[in-house]
């Protein structure tokens, strides 16, 4: 049988990004007093330490910031993905999260700067991962 890639393990804190993602919705914290996005969820805002947060929906297109052409796979699951493509995504007035690229049939080029939009991969019964593709690959 072959390995089974890991399905995330939400936790307090993470769980509404997770039961989002479950929707095929994408959702972060939110800092009420900043106006602005908390990502990673944390129990405070780091930059005024306040705890009033709340949850929205962020763009679901953004740009490549950086990435990696991941050739050996850390873990056995993942073995038949390889080569894949690890980015840090900013989304479009939003937050930015580290995110893998599907759907790049040429690894050569990605790009800083490129558009990507939202996709999901299903994993279990129950969970969706968010992820990146160049946009119009869909």
């Amino acid at each position: 049988m072959a390995p089974v890639k890991p399905a995330p393990e939400p936790t307090a804190l993470s769980a509404p990004y997770w039961a989002a993602a479950a929707r095929g919705e994408l959702s972060a914290p939110w800092c009420e007093p900043c106006a602005d996005w908390v990502f990673p969820p944390r129990p405070r805002c780091p930059r005024c330490g306040g705890s009033e947060m709340g949850w929205r929906a962020p763009a679901s297109t953004g740009q490549v910031v950086t990435f990696s052409v991941v050739h050996q796979a850390a873990y056995e699951a993942y073995r038949d993905d390889q080569p894949y493509v690890v980015a840090i995504v900013a989304l479009d007035g939003g937050p930015q999260l580290m995110t893998n690229l599907v759907d790049v049939p040429d690894l050569g080029a990605v790009t800083v700067g490129q558009r990507v939009e939202l996709t999901y991969e299903k994993r279990g019964p129950e969970m969706q991962i968010p992820q990146f593709r160049p946009v119009g690959r869909s």
